[in-house]
């Protein structure tokens, strides 16, 4: 990921420089680093009345049923017209709850292709609790022939284990074959898509983190940028959403790298390096914040091994003194030559000084180690939720 935004940026770079020098260039890179916020995804969820539209918005945007901002859950037909739900901390990713196809509204899919307008979404889940229709197999058909991404997912897999599971004979992989079998039978020979089997209520379980990861693969490199570093590691407690983080991380350092040492603001107390430390120390949080590592004040923190409690105070940094501790030894391991292939795009002044260097290595060397303790606490918290029992 991060030979992307070196791809996708570095022109854009070239281009400025080529244009005003290094003029403007700090702040070139900081509205460029906070860009991804102004993506637009438009993500339309639809399927029949019961099946989970609603508690599934609710729980890959990270929220109870009941929180403020969630989607009204109910047991009848709650939509009768496509509804916008927000991501709480991104209004760019709009997730839609779309009527059924069959209802009085929307009797058919050609009424229903005119009224709900398939064009302006950029992926479509298709969501059943038991049996896929032929109105479902009809929809996908007519969404991958506009060139768009569908997946299937067959929602209430903690009811079925609830009651298959005082069987004597219950076999949690076979369940999970039968049921996968059954959606595939049911969408009488089209091979294209897959099916996902969740339960909105324990999203550590099952596909639910897998369908993240394949909603984020159909997308184009910024909308899933920006879905990536909007979703919360512990919606789906996925390991694979951290370290898909972590990567988007360490791409943006050559750019943080830049715009410090392009600043070179505050002398770093008995070294040779002058670095933006107010930018240093949001990138830093932000990485925390990122990785799901909780805020040194909360409960969860405090429930946190000892030992992961210091790596993540190791990064609290705040005063310039504090930096110095850490980029001593970066500085005395930099090399500039590694960083040759940036010098033609933000110059020999910035990427071959001492402050690049340093600051290249050091967030780095955050990135590594927050990424490190945060899979740690990742476990601690995914073994903590699959604990559950469902009568």
């Amino acid at each position: 990921m991060e030979d992307s935004w070196e791809f996708i940026f570095m022109e854009d770079v070239q281009s400025h420089i080529e244009e005003h020098g290094v003029s403007g260039i700090e702040e070139f890179f900081k509205t460029k680093l906070g860009r991804w916020k102004d993506v637009e995804i438009n993500i339309g969820i639809t399927g029949n009345s019961g099946v989970g539209k609603s508690s599934f918005i609710n729980a890959i945007r990270g929220l109870g049923d009941e929180d403020e901002g969630a989607a009204e859950t109910d047991v009848t037909e709650t939509t009768r017209e496509p509804t916008i739900y927000p991501h709480p901390t991104n209004e760019k990713i709009k997730f839609w709850d779309l009527p059924g196809i069959g209802t009085p509204n929307y009797p058919d899919l050609e009424t229903y292709c005119e009224k709900v307008e398939l064009e302006k979404y950029d992926t479509f889940l298709i969501l059943t609790m038991k049996r896929f229709t032929e109105n479902d197999r009809l929809l996908a058909k007519k969404v991958e022939a506009l060139g768009k991404s569908f997946f299937f997912i067959r929602t209430h897999i903690d009811v079925d284990y609830g009651s298959q599971r005082r069987k004597k004979s219950f076999n949690e992989e076979a369940m999970l074959k039968t049921i996968r079998e059954d959606c595939f039978g049911n969408l009488n020979g089209l091979t294209s898509g897959d099916v996902f089997l969740i339960s909105n209520l324990y999203p550590a379980k099952w596909d639910f983190a897998r369908l993240t990861q394949a909603i984020l693969d159909v997308l184009p490199f910024r909308q899933r940028e920006c879905l990536t570093l909007s979703l919360g590691v512990l919606t789906s407690l996925s390991s694979d959403m951290l370290k898909r983080k972590a990567e988007l991380l360490r791409g943006r350092i050559w750019m943080v790298a830049s715009a410090s040492a392009a600043a070179a603001a505050v002398p770093v107390p008995g070294l040779n390096v002058a670095v933006d430390l107010a930018l240093l120390t949001s990138e830093v949080t932000f990485y925390k914040s990122q990785l799901g590592l909780p805020d040194e004040n909360s409960y969860e923190f405090r429930r946190m091994a000892p030992e992961s409690q210091e790596k993540v105070r190791k990064f609290c940094v705040t005063s310039a003194v504090q930096l110095a501790s850490f980029l001593a030894t970066y500085t005395a391991g930099s090399a500039v030559e590694e960083f040759a292939r940036f010098i033609p795009f933000i110059g020999l002044a910035i990427a071959g000084g001492i402050s690049f260097s340093s600051t290249y290595y050091f967030l780095h060397q955050c990135v590594n180690e927050l990424e490190g303790t945060a899979l740690s606490f990742l476990d601690e918290m995914t073994a903590k939720a699959v604990d559950f029992d469902i009568d």
